[in-house]
């Protein structure tokens, strides 16, 4: 496999799980990030570069990201989805949204995409390294955790506490380098998803049981992961039970299911993503019906 350049490396991490068919808020800002990367990829790539080199191609990624148009954005999604297609890094799979009761007998084609989990699990975990250890942190590394934070992706590597350490870091690096404090105050979120971020963090506050951390069904950009519930009679049955079930049921749609043990309890890790199963009644026409919630568990 060859070298993966920046947006490369950015696109497998937060296109995994995205819509691959139908457009969507997060997948879009997932887009504009991929549009500013290439831009800063092209100054990374230099052999030398000064603070008014990168400042420069900094505003003009920002600007551009700012800016993308709808057929724009879909020539960038068509372009890093083909080459990464072509590397066999990237693939489109049934979306696990086809499996919620509202879509199971709709008749709406849902695909998404999912990337190869040797490259993925590479790119996040070598991230994770340099941001939480010790030592410098590459700018190339930097620029990475930007274009993850200004598209909303950071809560898919990092939890809740560890983004206090990322913070931290990134405050620190930026007090000693010019380019990396240019890079940390420099933003391309719409109102919109600067609006909805608040909002997450005034939610924080309020609820800090820990499995709640990542569901947030009224705003699905916020969290970019989907909760999907799987009707089925589960009166009478016990925890181990309802997830064999759901194990099962998801592996008979064709998806890779595995049970894994983290701590006290056993999460489902289903295209890269890792889900909790909850008991839920969820009423349709005034009827009650029994079933479980898939909701994605962040770490």
């Amino acid at each position: 496999m060859k070298e993966l350049i920046l947006s490369q490396q950015y696109a497998l991490l937060a296109l995994n799980g995205q819509e691959s068919l139908h457009p969507s808020v997060a997948k879009n800002a997932v887009l504009r990030a991929i549009a500013a990367a290439r831009v800063l990829e092209t100054e990374l790539g230099r052999d030398t570069n000064s603070f008014s080199e990168f400042s420069a191609a900094l505003q003009k990624a920002v600007q551009i990201a700012k800016t993308l148009k709808k057929k724009e954005a879909s020539q960038i999604e068509q372009e890093v989805v083909n080459a990464l297609k072509a590397e066999e890094l990237l693939k489109e799979v049934p979306d696990l949204l086809g499996c919620d009761m509202d879509y199971d007998t709709s008749g709406i084609e849902l695909k998404a995409y999912l990337s190869d989990e040797i490259s993925y699990v590479r790119i996040k975990e070598g991230l994770r390294a340099e941001i939480l250890e010790d030592g410098p942190i590459s700018l190339e590394y930097a620029v990475l955790l930007w274009l993850l934070r200004e598209s909303g992706c950071i809560h898919d590597l990092f939890s809740i506490s560890e983004q206090s350490r990322v913070e931290e870091r990134m405050t620190e690096t930026a007090a000693q380098d010019e380019q990396y404090r240019t890079l940390w105050e420099a933003e391309f979120h719409s109102i919109f998803e600067g609006v909805m971020n608040r909002f997450v963090k005034t939610k924080s506050k309020l609820f800090k049981n820990p499995y709640l951390e990542g569901v947030n069904l009224a705003f699905p950009y916020l969290d970019r992961r989907k909760s999907v519930f799987i009707d089925m009679v589960i009166w009478g049955t016990n925890v181990a039970d309802r997830r064999a079930v759901a194990v099962e049921y998801l592996s008979k749609k064709g998806f890779t299911v595995e049970e894994i043990r983290i701590g006290s309890e056993t999460l489902l890790k289903i295209g890269n993503i890792y889900y909790r199963i909850f008991p839920m009644t969820k009423t349709a026409y005034k009827v009650p019906i029994q079933g479980v919630n898939l909701v994605p568990a962040y770490w």
